[in-house]
C-alpha cells in the first residue's frame, strides 16, 4: 500500500487527530510539514493545489485529496477500518457518531480555538474565557452524565468520536480541559485513559 501523505505544520495542529486514527488503524503514512512565516502562516506555494485554502491538515491518498480534519477521519475510518473504529452505515448508533463528529468540530473546537487566538488584549481574555466557560457549562449538561454511564462518547466503545474529542479538549495543560474537564471526575478519567493510548502517543497528540 502506497502511503498517505499527511501535509501539516506540527505535530500539536489539527493533523493530531488524524495522525492519531491512522495509528490506530496501523495504516502507513509519511509526514508533511509544511514550511512558515513567523506569524505561522504557511509559505509553500504549491500547498494551495492540495488545499486552495491554504490550512491544515490534508491528505492525499493514491488519487484522493482531501482536506478538513472531520472530513478525513470519517473518510479513513470507513475506508479503511470499517466498522472498528465508527458505527456500519445501518447501526443504530451510527446517528450519534455522526452528530459528534460534526459537533467536535464546529461547537466545541470553534470555542477552544478561541482560547488561542482571541487573547490579545486583557479585554478579550476575560470576554474568551467568559465565553468558553459558559458554552461549557453548557456543554458538560450533556457530556457529564453520558461520561459517569460509560467510558466513552459512544455505549460501543472506543471510536473516532473520542479521537476528535480529546485532541480537541487535550490533556491537563491544554486550555480547553480547564474549561471541560478540571473538576469533574467523569470527564477527567475520560481524558486520561485517551492520552494513555499507545497510538495518540505515537502520533505526539499530547506531546512528545
Amino acid at each position: 500500500m502506497t502511503k498517505i501523505k499527511l501535509y501539516s505544520m506540527a505535530y500539536q495542529d489539527r493533523s493530531d487527530r488524524v495522525r492519531w486514527l491512522m495509528e490506530e488503524i496501523g495504516l502507513p503514512y509519511e509526514n508533511i510539514f509544511l514550511s512558515t512565516t513567523p506569524d505561522y502562516k504557511i509559505s509553500d506555494s504549491d500547498y494551495k493545489l492540495i488545499n486552495p485554502m491554504n490550512r491544515v491538515p490534508a491528505i492525499v491518498d493514491g488519487t484522493t485529496t482531501l482536506y478538513e480534519s472531520g472530513a478525513i477521519c470519517l473518510y479513513l475510518a470507513d475506508k479503511y477500518a470499517y466498522g472498528k473504529f465508527s458505527p456500519v452505515l445501518d447501526s443504530p448508533h451510527r446517528a450519534q457518531y455522526l452528530k459528534w463528529m460534526v459537533s467536535s468540530v464546529g461547537t466545541y473546537e470553534a470555542v477552544i480555538a478561541r482560547l488561542f487566538t482571541h487573547m490579545k488584549t486583557d479585554l478579550e481574555k476575560f470576554q474568551t474565557r467568559e465565553y468558553a466557560a459558559h458554552q461549557a457549562s453548557i456543554w458538560k449538561k450533556e457530556l457529564l452524565p453520558l461520561l459517569s454511564n460509560q467510558e466513552y462518547i459512544l455505549p460501543t466503545g472506543f471510536s473516532v468520536c473520542d479521537i476528535m474529542m480529546a485532541a480537541i479538549i487535550g490533556n491537563h495543560e491544554a486550555p480547553g480541559y480547564e474549561f471541560v474537564a478540571k473538576g469533574h471526575p467523569a470527564i477527567e478519567a475520560y481524558i486520561d485513559r485517551l492520552t494513555k493510548r499507545e497510538a495518540a502517543k505515537r502520533a505526539k497528540v499530547f506531546g512528545e
